[in-house]
């Protein structure tokens, strides 16, 4: 077990200020994309930095990438996940100073310490790398479409599968299950549940709600060295569809479709889980990421063989076989809950 990490978070309003005058002279390199750097790249101008977009997770193309960057003192990670971890592989790659400015939380990747990277499709972590600072910036996280921040919520909800997973590997033998991190979790998942409206609403409350969120699970990842609190069959369908449709998506989307489904193969609340997913307000349905229903019932037919060819950590995924009945009831269920182009016809 490895000893505690400390995250330093700044909540506030036109934080980007402070940041400047902060680094200023310091060397940067903004990681981001076009229309993120048009919305919010001149906050950045004291800084004089030079702007990398972001285009793929793959570990080959990011190494080749790193090699022609111009020098660079310090990163800044400006945007979702995919340009937070970028960020994260440069600065790990170059030893350089990291500083995180999402402009949604549609992800925690802000304060996973572990660089998500893709080699040919699978997901693998690899190295560390803790941000010097974290601005949770009021003004650009509200101005965002809405659902960005909203999806943030599947990387807390996503407690819920993932504790009956992590519980069911323990009652397998497969797992070591920690009591009081177990009943934490549970605690911060039902004041998710609780809290849904503020999250749907973006509030400031529920933005603190989700960054506390992700920055508990982080802290908590490190001490104990895995995520299966937080990490289960429902990231391990995402990585399945992920794989097969060489998509990438607003992880909100994908990993609140993996709970719905994972929840029914568990028969986990299915009602209450539901409920909640409808009032996060992100929509789950196969046209909001450009897939198919077949997309889905090729990816829940591959999930059982793919979570044992790539050693994902026990869940439903390993004791339970899904079948085309189940299949069946998984897309009736998307089409008639959750999909109102379906719903109108």
């Amino acid at each position: 077990m490895k000893s505690q990490i400390h995250y330093d978070v700044t909540y506030g309003h036109l934080l980007t200020n402070e940041l400047c005058t902060k680094y200023q002279g310091l060397k940067t390199l903004v990681v981001t994309d076009p229309t993120i750097k048009s919305n919010y790249g001149a906050l950045f101008s004291r800084l004089n930095p030079n702007f990398l977009f972001t285009k793929t997770m793959e570990a080959r193309i990011l190494e080749q990438e790193n090699q022609l960057l111009p020098p660079f003192d310090l990163v800044i990670g400006l945007g979702g996940g995919m340009a937070m971890d970028i960020a994260k592989f440069h600065a790990w790659e170059s030893g350089k100073t990291l500083v995180q400015v999402p402009t949604a939380i549609s992800v925690d990747a802000m304060f996973s310490y572990p660089i998500a990277l893709r080699y040919d499709g699978k997901v693998k972590y690899v190295g560390e790398i803790i941000p010097e600072k974290i601005y949770c910036d009021f003004n650009i996280l509200q101005s965002t479409p809405p659902v960005l921040n909203r999806s943030g919520i599947c990387d807390l909800l996503s407690c819920h599968t993932a504790l009956y997973d992590w519980q069911l590997g323990a009652e397998k033998g497969k797992s070591h299950l920690d009591a009081e991190l177990y009943n934490k979790t549970a605690t911060l998942l039902q004041e998710v549940k609780d809290q849904v409206d503020d999250i749907y609403q973006v509030t400031e409350k529920g933005i603190r709600l989700l960054m506390e969120g992700f920055k508990f699970v982080a802290v908590e990842n490190y001490k104990i060295g895995h995520c299966q609190y937080e990490e289960g069959s429902e990231h391990f369908f995402y990585y399945c569809l992920e794989a097969l449709t060489q998509k990438h998506f607003l992880h909100g989307k994908v990993i609140n479709l993996g709970i719905l489904l994972m929840s029914m193969l568990q028969d986990n609340k299915v009602q209450e889980i539901k409920a909640i997913i409808k009032k996060a307000g992100v929509p789950i349905h196969p046209g909001s990421m450009d897939i198919s229903y077949d997309d889905i019932a090729q990816a829940l037919r591959q999930c059982n063989a793919y979570v044992a060819e790539k050693g994902y950590s026990y869940s439903i995924l390993n004791d339970k076989t899904i079948t085309e009945d189940f299949i069946n009831d998984a897309i009736n269920t998307i089409k008639s809950e959750f999909d109102p182009t379906f719903q109108a016809k």
